[in-house]
């Protein structure tokens, strides 16, 4: 609908429409039950006034005689009763309601028998309470209020005295009375009373909408201007929004309030989006600058087998091959990381707690590097070796945290160096540090370590396997146990890695 009638499509004025309809059929119901009901008034007045007119006349004259109407007595009787006023129509019937005499034209009868069955309801009613009608000899099917009264001779019922409230000539001048100026009148007092309600009506529907079209705006307003990478453009609009009180009961603030609420979080997911993008383009880059270094020594060493193979020693042969494949494995293993990471940043991660003894998987994870610490003479060492220190969390995601750690203070350290997994046990928690009397992080690099892809200023990472992911994947899996890790480090003095963990049977 509102297509073909485009100024439909506002609340207000849908609204406006279907209270002006309501209140024009209103105006006309009202106007047909007034006239209606004064009607009916008018005559419950006259049939109360009058009923008792036909017995009046039965006493006073001679309608019938020896058991049959006196047809010319009746005539002159009606004659005499004309005086009363051109309002009153009088019939003799026979007692099955057969029209016998009659005060009006003979041209005008229309029904030549009356139905006497209400007439036990007039005799029955002390009161009249509403209007009873009976038939009307003019007319085949209208009826009219009455008076009516028995004839009896010898007591026996011979006819009927029916006389019809309401002549022709009455009838004519209560329609004139209906345009007088009285029924105009109540008529125009209708009308102005549905008008002053629908104007009243409309003014209060425009109150009551004034908040949604504020609202509406306000919306508009923020969706016009859209998100940046900033947040949101229309600050006023937003700071607008901010009026709208969402512990009120009204349903409007509700509404206002929900809409700042998703607002706000579509301006969240929006920024989240755009970091994501950044740190994809990132990452991009990232994985080609530390894939191109082992893919092109892998290419190159194969390439050269290829070409020389036939020409060099068996040994020299090896010795491709080998480097190759080296240059492989850190190709798989930087992709098993970045795969990993990945994973990490999904949000699915499960992650299955329970007690387990925090030192003896330190020394689990120290064996693992023995032999590489064993070829840069560094010692590994926990303290304190007892295996009743006991913490809640995920055994192989605890693992993985330690060697990445453990890796990482290794390729740090210079030879002749240590390595130390300090365990502090407190009331709630145990406290994991791992040291290293290593190179130490640049003071400005510090805040950066736990990035993806950050190289320190004096990193030994060159051209390896590790990408800078380490301790990204290592922080990510704490968080996945609520748990934070701090680092401190000092150049050429070495650095530590700290973090807690809830201790078992708190």
């Amino acid at each position: 609908m509102s297509k073909h009638f485009p100024f439909l499509q506002t609340i207000r004025a849908r609204l406006a429409l279907t209270l002006f309809v309501s209140f024009s059929l209103l105006a006309v119901f009202s106007s047909l039950i007034f006239m209606q009901a004064s009607s009916e008034h008018q005559q419950e007045i006259t049939q109360r006034m009058n009923a008792d007119l036909a017995q009046h006349v039965v006493k006073e004259y001679l309608l019938f005689e020896k058991g049959e109407a006196n047809l010319q007595a009746a005539k002159q009787t009606f004659e005499k009763l004309m005086v009363l006023g051109p309002n009153f129509e009088f019939y003799v019937l026979d007692a099955s309601g057969k029209v016998l005499a009659y005060s009006t034209d003979p041209a005008k009868i229309k029904r030549q028998a009356v139905d006497t069955a209400v007439f036990s309801e007039f005799f029955q009613s002390k009161t009249i309470n509403k209007p009873i009608c009976g038939d009307d000899p003019r007319s085949t099917s209208g009826k009219k209020v009455f008076s009516v009264a028995p004839i009896y001779n010898d007591q026996q019922l011979s006819g009927y005295l029916y006389v019809i409230l309401g002549s022709e000539i009455y009838d004519d001048i209560a329609s004139m009375v209906k345009g007088s100026g009285i029924v105009q009148g109540a008529l125009w007092s209708i009308f102005l009373g549905v008008t002053f309600s629908l104007l009243a009506t409309l003014w209060f529907a425009g109150i009551i909408t004034r908040p949604l079209r504020m609202l509406t705006s306000q919306v508009q307003a923020i969706r016009a201007e859209g998100f940046s990478s900033e947040g949101m453009k229309n600050e006023p609009a937003m700071n607008a929004l901010c009026k709208w009180n969402d512990a009120s009961s009204n349903e409007m603030h509700a509404l206002g309030s929900s809409f700042k609420t998703l607002l706000e979080k579509l301006d969240e997911q929006y920024k989240n989006v755009i970091t994501i993008d950044q740190l994809r383009k990132e990452l991009l880059s990232h994985i080609s600058h530390d894939l191109r270094t082992p893919l092109a020594s892998l290419l190159g060493y194969l390439e050269t087998w290829e070409l020389n193979h036939k020409k060099v020693s068996a040994e020299e042969s090896t010795g491709y091959i080998a480097t190759a494949k080296l240059s492989a494995q850190k190709i798989s293993k930087l992709v098993e990381q970045l795969f990993e990471l990945a994973y990490l940043d999904s949000g699915n991660v499960q992650v299955n707690i329970e007690p387990f003894s925090i030192a003896e998987l330190v020394q689990d994870t120290l064996q693992k590097f023995k032999i590489l610490a064993a070829e840069k003479g560094l010692a590994l060492e926990v303290e304190p070796k007892d295996s009743s220190i006991q913490v809640v969390g995920d055994i192989e995601k605890l693992e993985r945290v330690l060697s990445n750690l453990i890796d990482n203070a290794i390729r740090h350290t210079g030879e002749g160096g240590r390595i130390v997994v300090r365990l502090s046990r407190s009331t709630r928690s145990v406290a994991v540090e791992v040291s290293d009397n290593g190179i130490g992080i640049p003071p400005e690099d510090l805040p950066h370590v736990f990035e993806p892809h950050f190289k320190a200023g004096n990193s030994v990472r060159g051209n390896t396997a590790h990408g800078g992911l380490g301790l990204a994947i290592s922080k990510k899996l704490l968080d996945l146990h609520q748990a934070s890790i701090q680092v401190k480090s000092r150049e050429t003095e070495g650095t530590s890695f700290e973090f807690c963990l809830p201790a078992a049977g708190v």
